[in-house]
């Protein structure tokens, strides 16, 4: 540091003190200055010191803290992920321990006493797998989808059942600011996933094709290319002697109220006699001065096709293409069937195992009315809009146990689309897959209530409607007045007629297994009906059913079902090995974000360090330097203002 010149000595005593003074102060200051810096490692102790590299401190501490609370994050996400992968491992061994089972007990040398033993082991190993399904890891549990503050899995109907959800756990694991670089990552599987529970659910039957109306939702339309309603504008042009053009822009449109609104507003500021409404399913452009109409799209816009309202030369009441309204929960049900309604009464009769349960639809007004009385009857199911937004599906959420829905005296399962076994029922899916054998020829033979004795042909068959509408033909051409149909109460097969003087039979004809894929073998029928058995039940599919087909299979010392359920166990085996490697390319990629992360977090902080830590070496040299003029200002000072005029006269 240097020193600076004292004031010459003709000046005034209180001015060389003054000068003095302030010399000595700006020392102390760079001594307080430098001691702070050495005692705080800091090179900036305030964004006076140097603004511009203060301003870059400040935003590499932001990234810092991003990036910490980032390794937090992926730190987080990598331990769920090895917990699931140790979960998974468990798993797996129990499906081997099962699978051994499987074919130890399927040779001619193994009793029924054994078999019912091992029946006894694969209650243990379904208890196990129960266990690994509800494991919990840092107080979460690992495969309950979001709900991660509740056991996915309860066996309080007797079965296990799947009560979780299958949301997805996600975190930040990247700032998101590169260009193909996802911010967010998932790092949960669900039990469902993992053991495949929900693959076979109760498709809807119908479409219950609900009518559009104004307050419909844009984002609740399909629309008529199936994409959706994509915002844009469109063209329209009414053909009037004096043609009338105008662009409607659906920027921002939310429901139909707001695109019907948008197009008349602008069709009467351009002096158009067009007009636009939503009639059921589409929408509607009408000419008021009975015009032909054109309808495009505007530069690469795609809205007007959307709509369902592209047209060239259209007449002038145009009526759009249509615009597939979806099923949601506030879908009132007089807007079903395309605005002509569903009006239910009886209600639905529901068979879970050993659960059932008769679900009434009285006073509902609402697709959510419906799925709360079904999801609240207490038989382990779960009722919701399906995917395509066309109607109802139901899960069967109990393992291994056989769900049928059918009717309660009505025609309320048919109409909602969720009966078990109805005329479109494939054939192909019956007996839980076998499907139907016929053989060349007659498969069936039957006696009606009178006497009359017919064959029936069921090559050609693909579904139930097709096997009642043949039984039917066969009936009228032999003359009898019997009608085949399913039951009015429950599911099955039911044969009758208004009379008749002896039981209705029914017998196999050329040994042909149709008779028994049908329900129909091994039944007594009165005068005036027979009623079949419910062929086509729905079983959650998965680990947990195959261990139930299992176990039940090992106690009716069944060796073709044991073999069957040994099969669908390796089928388990494979999709849970499957699922074990998605996990491990998971945590691979989550271990090497945690790497790179590391790496900048290291990055920034030594740039961050070259703009606010002191360089040691700089900082003693400089206060060693302050110190040694600190003292050289203090000895020259008091020399000199120990000067007095006597000074001046020796």
């Amino acid at each position: 540091m240097a020193i600076n010149p004292i004031l010459p000595t003709r000046v005034s005593h209180n001015l060389r003190t003054s000068a003095l003074t302030q010399q000595l102060n700006a020392n102390q200051l760079q001594l307080f200055v430098l001691q702070q810096q050495l005692a705080t490692g800091r090179r900036l102790l305030s964004t006076r010191d140097d603004p511009v590299a203060a301003e870059q401190a400040i935003n590499y501490r932001q990234v810092v803290d991003q990036q910490n609370q980032i390794l937090t994050n992926i730190r987080a996400a990598d331990g769920f992920l090895s917990a699931t992968d140790d979960g998974i491992t468990d798993i797996s061994s129990l499906l081997i321990q099962a699978a051994s089972i499987a074919s130890e007990n399927v040779n001619a040398f193994t009793t029924a006493e054994q078999r019912a033993s091992a029946a006894t082991v694969i209650d243990s190993l379904i208890a196990q797998l129960q266990i690994v399904g509800n494991r919990q890891f840092n107080g979460r549990f690992l495969f309950a989808g979001r709900q991660t503050d509740r056991a996915p899995l309860d066996s309080s109907l007797g079965r296990v059942a799947h009560v979780g959800d299958d949301g997805a756990l996600m975190t930040r694991v990247a700032s998101g600011t590169a260009p193909g670089v996802d911010s967010a990552a998932t790092y949960n599987i669900t039990v469902d996933q993992l053991l495949n529970l929900r693959a076979n659910p109760i498709g809807s039957a119908v479409d219950l094709d609900p009518q559009a109306t104004p307050s419909t939702r844009l984002e609740d339309l399909a629309g008529a290319q199936g994409r959706g309603i994509r915002r844009g504008s469109f063209r329209v042009t009414e053909h009037s002697p004096s043609p009338v053009t105008f662009e409607v822009d659906l920027t921002g449109a939310d429901t139909l109220t707001d695109i019907i609104a948008r197009f008349n507003d602008r069709a009467v500021a351009a002096g158009s006699t067009t007009t636009l409404s939503v009639v059921g399913d589409h929408l509607r452009i009408t000419s008021g001065g009975g015009f032909n109409i054109d309808v495009a799209d505007v530069a690469n816009g795609v809205v007007a096709a959307d709509l369902g309202l592209r047209v060239t030369g259209g007449p002038p009441a145009f009526d759009g293409a249509d615009i597939r309204p979806r099923v949601t929960l506030t879908t009132r049900l007089s807007d079903l069937y395309g605005g002509a309604g569903l009006t239910l009464g009886s209600g639905v009769q529901i068979r879970n195992g050993g659960h059932t349960a008769t679900v009434s639809f009285a006073g509902a007004g609402t697709v959510q009315d419906i799925l709360n009385r079904l999801n609240t009857a207490g038989v382990g199911i779960r009722a919701r809009i399906n995917d395509a937004g066309t109607g109802i599906e139901i899960i069967n959420l109990l393992s291994g146990s056989e769900l049928r829905i059918g009717e309660n005296g009505g025609q309320d399962a048919t109409r909602l689309g969720i009966r078990t076994l109805h005329a479109g029922t494939r054939l192909s899916g019956l007996n839980d897959g076998m499907g139907l054998g016929t053989v060349p020829g007659a498969d069936l033979t039957i006696t009606d209530g009178h006497g009359i004795q017919f064959s029936v042909d069921l090559s050609g068959s693909v579904t139930i409607g097709d096997v009642i509408d043949a039984i039917n033909a066969a009936a009228t051409l032999a003359g009898s007045t019997l009608t085949a149909g399913l039951v009015a109460n429950g599911n099955g097969l039911r044969l009758s007629q208004a009379s008749g003087t002896q039981p209705i039979a029914i017998a196999r004809a050329n040994l042909s297994p149709a008779l028994d894929d049908l329900g129909l073998s091994g039944v007594s029928g009165s005068a005036t009906e027979l009623v079949g058995r419910d062929v086509n039940p729905n079983v959650a599919s998965g680990a947990f059913s195959a261990l139930y087909e299992l176990r039940d299979a090992l106690l009716a010392n069944d060796t073709r079902r044991i073999t069957t359920a040994g099969g669908r166990i390796g089928e388990a085996q494979r999709h849970v090995a499957a699922v074990q490697g998605q996990v491990g390319a998971r945590s691979a990629a989550m271990r090497q974000r945690l790497e790179r992360t590391e790496d900048a977090v290291i990055s920034v902080r030594e740039l961050l360090s070259q703009l606010v830590d002191v360089d040691y070496t700089e900082a003693i040299t400089k206060f060693q330097q302050a110190q040694t003029a600190m003292q050289a200002n203090l000895r020259s000072g008091s020399s000199l203002l120990g000067l007095s005029l006597l000074d001046f006269l020796r």
